[in-house]
């Protein structure tokens, strides 16, 4: 009878094998499943550059366990997996790689039966009750034996110096007899390990004391940041710290948890108070001026055209550094018509405060000119407008090949690049996209590190804080999709999908 192991995820399928793999993303991950094919078999699943290499557990007439590796390489038998895995986390054994990290199993069903969280007897054989029983007796205190031993010769090529002749005692007391006791324990159905738990609190009594003492002020600092409390509650449901009888695994949990927690309300509590979720302490977008020429009575003359997004003005200007007299108010600029023929011309439609129309004809420096003028005077009317829903939003989308290396320190300029084309002038850099869509390949990052990353910066860069739309990863393909907070209420049903194509539709 196996042992409880983490790298061992039961009867799970090969794809589901692989969506996990692919989540660990590093060279020498490595789990095992059952045969899908041959009874009371395994299935050991290596991740090797981006693939998922499957190697055959058999297990022989005396119930010895083999993998079927490379040609040339001798078969090795073993007793139990736990020594099987061992022995193949040294190299040269006839895998693609050797094996390094065990992928936890994701969390059960509580309403599943226990039993299901145990690997698969193998085939039974025609034993008398008799024989079944000696037989497992002796195979079970040699299985203990082999495990006690394994575990105790990796400690000895550890570097112990480096922790209290107190914790070296008692780790090694409990490869020497516990970890036996805790096999016996798991073998008569109690999967607890009461051996484990003793020596966890043994080598972390020092630490539970000081959650203990951390806890509660936490605890305090965190009710007291919870806006949904109503002020002179005295009353506060028992605290997690309280109960000592807790894992100290749970509290560090519990633990982190919290200081997650505290983080994220004292920053929207900050945030909101100075109008950060898509307000502005100061002036993002600076005042622009683009030098233009209207033609009347076919005299071309030099004129300045001033835009300011934040007071919602546009200035008209004979020289450049001339009065600021002449201007209208974002709700008073009517249309803006782009020629077709010349595409450096522009006519602005404005409404005089004697409510008269007016058409004013501009030629532009070039195209990109234009386009830039047209950004900044649509993000001035959608600033102030009234209504409901903005007449445009824009989209930015990003794409990058990160070559498994993490981001430089500053990737602002990505946010603000211009990509080719009729696009954005470098007088609309300041101007925030409504959407933000960045896809990644050979992502090295986890989910949460990458979309804090780029929120980061577009904090850093517009003032605001996007949220979150969705993320999705396949492999080291990630895609993520933010939105200022103002649309976050438009936004409803999210979904997200991937296909595996390629290479037997698994890249």
């Amino acid at each position: 009878m196996q042992n409880y192991q983490p790298w061992y995820h039961g009867n799970i399928t090969r794809s589901k094998a692989e969506d996990l793999l692919s989540k660990a993303a590093r060279d020498g991950s490595f789990l095992i499943r059952d045969s899908e094919s041959i009874q009371g078999a395994y299935a050991l699943c290596v991740l090797y550059q981006n693939c998922v290499y499957t190697y055959r557990i058999l297990p022989n007439e005396d119930k010895k366990l083999s993998v079927q590796a490379s040609e040339g390489v001798p078969i090795r038998f073993f007793t139990m997996l736990p020594e099987l895995v061992e022995a193949y986390y040294s190299p040269n054994m006839g895998l693609v790689t050797h094996l390094q990290y065990s992928v936890q199993r994701e969390e059960e069903v509580d309403d599943e039966p226990e039993s299901n969280n145990l690997p698969p007897q193998l085939p039974p054989r025609n034993f008398t009750a008799n024989d079944v029983k000696d037989n497992d007796s002796k195979s079970f205190e040699q299985a203990c034996k082999s495990l006690s031993d394994t575990y105790l010769m990796r400690l000895q090529h550890m570097d112990l110096s480096i922790i209290t002749e107190e914790h070296q005692i008692a780790i090694q007391e409990y490869f020497r007899t516990s970890i036996c006791l805790d096999a016996e324990q798991v073998q008569n159905g109690n999967p607890n390990l009461p051996g484990l738990k003793k020596l966890l609190f043994s080598i972390c009594k020092t630490l539970n004391s000081e959650v203990s003492h951390i806890l509660p002020a936490l605890e305090i600092f965190h009710k007291t940041l919870d806006q949904q409390l109503s002020p002179g509650i005295g009353q506060f449901p028992k605290q997690i710290s309280a109960d000592s009888g807790q894992s100290v695994s749970f509290r560090l949990e519990q633990l982190t948890k919290l200081l997650y927690s505290i983080e994220d309300k004292a920053k929207n509590s900050v945030f909101e108070s100075v109008g950060y979720d898509g307000g502005h302490r100061k002036s993002l977008i600076p005042l622009v001026t683009f030098e233009v020429k209207q033609e009347s009575l076919g005299i071309s003359t030099k004129m300045f055209l001033k835009v300011d997004v934040e007071s919602g003005k546009l200035y008209f200007k004979k020289s450049k550094d001339g009065p600021e007299d002449k201007y209208f108010v974002h709700n008073k600029i009517l249309q803006l018509v782009k020629s077709q023929k010349m595409h450096a011309k522009l006519v602005i439609v404005v409404e005089t405060e004697k409510e008269k129309i007016l058409r004013k004809e501009f030629v532009f420096d070039d195209t990109k000119k234009r386009e830039g003028f047209c950004q900044l005077l649509q993000q001035m009317k959608n600033k102030h407008s009234e209504k409901p829903e903005p007449d445009m939003i824009t989209v930015f989308v990003g794409t990058w090949n990160m070559g498994n290396a993490g981001p430089p320190h500053n990737i602002s300029s990505w946010f603000q690049c211009k990509g080719q084309g009729k696009t954005r002038d470098d007088t609309a850099d300041h101007i925030p996209h409504d959407f933000y869509v960045i896809g990644t390949q050979e992502d090295p990052l986890g989910e949460r590190e990458w979309a804090d990353t780029v929120k980061g910066v577009l904090r850093n860069i517009t003032n605001i804080s996007f949220k979150q739309v969705a993320i999705h990863t396949l492999w080291n393909i990630r895609i993520v999709v933010l939105a200022k907070p103002e649309h976050e209420n438009r936004i409803s049903h999210v979904f997200s999908d991937s296909v595996k194509t390629g290479i037997a539709n698994t890249l």
